[in-house]
């Protein structure tokens, strides 16, 4: 009876084995549950059209190759993954002018995030941007605010607002806004870092002298870099009136600051002719 018992116990499990090998459900009541096909997952490829224009470059990490075709200039670049944004920081010694791309179908607006924090940076900058005067290589239809003057260590950002169009600027290198940024940065570094003028005091003789930099140009063109600037703070021109007045009219004082920014000034980078117009974009 054992016996009998036994070898019906073991044709029960090759049954149900064959069941499971054979992929077939098993009977109601055996207590396994039904096995079920696994479902396929799909996974959509990423595209452009998933993401969101950019808004600002603070998400423009990703880089690009440095612009360095104008003689003396070299820009740095990234974007981010939309391609709708390009960051644009100047890390050359001459200031660039930025403007949109011919189609304009890019807007360029302030990066404050990658400039220099410190006031004589900012208030050189103000003094050159409010100077007047005429840019050569910039067309006359490009409106004033996207004409950006962009020093060494400060940045311009272009964004295009739609995922359909990549980001891109054009950018030039001219004479007279280098000029004009090197001696108000100088002065600025002496009136306010190590003078204690506040920067609200000294606009009035930065502009001053930077636009005293446009006339001496203009008069001499032909004049070395150091030629130049000698001439601009020399008592001939109002730029030397104006930062005088800040020292209380102390001689001095004023020679000293007139020999430190000389000094600095002769270690600044060579000033270049103006180039033409270049491209850049965000693509890689």
């Amino acid at each position: 009876m054992v016996a009998v018992r036994g070898r019906a116990l073991m044709a029960c499990a090759v049954v149900l084995a064959s069941f499971v090998v054979a992929g077939c459900s098993v009977v109601k009541g055996s207590g396994l549950p039904p096995t079920q096909p696994p479902t396929p997952t799909i996974v959509a490829p990423r595209t452009q059209a998933s993401h969101k224009p950019a808004t600002d470059c603070a998400h423009s990490t990703v880089p690009l190759p440095t612009a360095s075709e104008i003689d003396g200039v070299q820009l740095t670049l990234s974007t981010d993954p939309s391609g709708t944004s390009l960051l644009v920081k100047n890390t050359g010694g001459l200031l660039v002018v930025v403007i949109p791309d011919a189609n304009f179908s890019s807007h360029l607006v302030a990066a404050p995030f990658a400039n220099p924090q410190d006031q004589a940076s900012r208030a050189a900058l103000i003094a050159v941007n409010n100077s007047g005067g005429k840019l050569p290589g910039i067309p006359p239809y490009v409106p004033r605010t996207q004409v950006i003057k962009v020093p060494p260590q400060w940045s311009v950002c272009a964004l295009t607002g739609d995922v359909k169009q990549t980001a891109s600027v054009r950018y030039l290198q001219v004479k007279a806004p280098s000029a004009q940024y090197f001696i108000t940065k100088a002065l600025a570094d002496q009136l306010i870092v190590r003078n204690g003028t506040s920067s609200n005091e000294t606009r009035p003789a930065l502009i001053r002298c930077a636009k005293t930099t446009l006339s001496v140009l203009k008069k001499f063109p032909k004049l070395s870099d150091i030629q130049v600037y000698v001439e601009i703070l020399s008592p001939r021109y109002p730029c030397r009136a104006g930062y005088q007045a800040l020292l209380r009219d102390d001689v001095h004082a004023t020679e000293q600051l007139e020999a430190a920014v000389i000094e600095r000034l002769g270690r600044a980078p060579r000033l270049l002719a103006n180039s033409q117009l270049s491209t850049l974009t965000a693509r890689p």
